[in-house]
């Protein structure tokens, strides 16, 4: 990515307020997270307000890499 425009975005996002987005995004939430991925910490912060998902398809990637994984998620949400 041509420079500034690579820092602008690295600089967006340790700026963003995760908080912030989350007392403006309408409730329920759902994550998928690949389960090695993910921390105690994160788990004890957001669980209150996000749905997460732990799966084991790979990394976070996973949409591309197990597209069949990812389509039973899916379901497993909307179904």
């Amino acid at each position: 990515m041509r420079q500034p425009g690579g820092l602008r975005a690295i600089e967006g996002l340790v700026r963003w307020d995760m908080d912030a987005a989350l007392r403006e995004t309408k409730q329920p939430i759902t994550v998928f997270a690949i389960r090695d991925l993910v921390t105690r910490e994160a788990i004890d912060r957001y669980a209150d307000r996000l749905d997460i998902v732990l799966d084991d398809l790979g990394s976070h990637h996973f949409q591309v890499e197990a597209p069949g994984g990812t389509a039973r998620l899916l379901t497993g949400v909307v179904g």
